[in-house]
């Protein structure tokens, strides 16, 4: 089934934050995002509740953006909730092999440890490392577009996967 209205774009994801100050000086200048958006409100408007929050957008170079909430009072969680952190993640698009070296070396210059470049499937090569928030960026080269041939293994691989576990897709 193909839904006619289904979202056409990213808009913003939105991230907790601890620390104002250092996701704006990362996303802007490290990964050179540009601080586009800031609200700030004593209430949350889609619940009512007292919260006093500062919510921020910073723009890729598409007009998508990252968004960071910090709240008063809010504490950083001692630890995580068990989920390996290489699984929540945020895929950044480069234009290039070069960009993808060039903005390596640029992160690594601010001091931050950089996991990769790492070759998926031929089709990507990514680099990895974290924000001040915890939150695992990748940076990656997508070498082709994906095709009907990559969504036809896709929908093997998830039959697959889903039937093996007794699961339902629910067609």
């Amino acid at each position: 089934m193909t839904l006619s209205c289904a979202p056409h774009s990213l808009n913003h994801a939105a991230y907790p934050t601890f620390d104002t100050g250092a996701t704006y000086r990362f996303y802007t200048q490290v990964l050179g995002c540009q601080l586009v958006g800031a609200i700030r409100k004593d209430t949350v408007p889609s619940t009512g509740a007292h919260s006093p929050f500062l919510h921020t957008f910073f723009a890729l170079a598409s007009g998508e953006c990252l968004a960071f909430f910090e709240v008063d009072g809010l504490e950083r969680p001692e630890r995580g909730d068990g989920i390996p952190s290489w699984i929540r993640h945020i895929a950044l698009s480069v234009e290039s092999p070069e960009a993808l070296a060039q903005l390596k070396q640029h992160v690594e210059s601010h001091g931050i440890d950089v996991l990769g470049t790492v070759d998926h499937e031929g089709i990507w090569s990514s680099i990895y490392f974290f924000d001040p928030n915890g939150i695992r960026i990748e940076l990656t080269y997508q070498s082709r577009p994906l095709g009907e041939q990559d969504a036809a293994e896709g929908r093997a691989l998830v039959g697959q996967w889903v039937a093996e576990r007794g699961q339902s897709l629910g067609d």
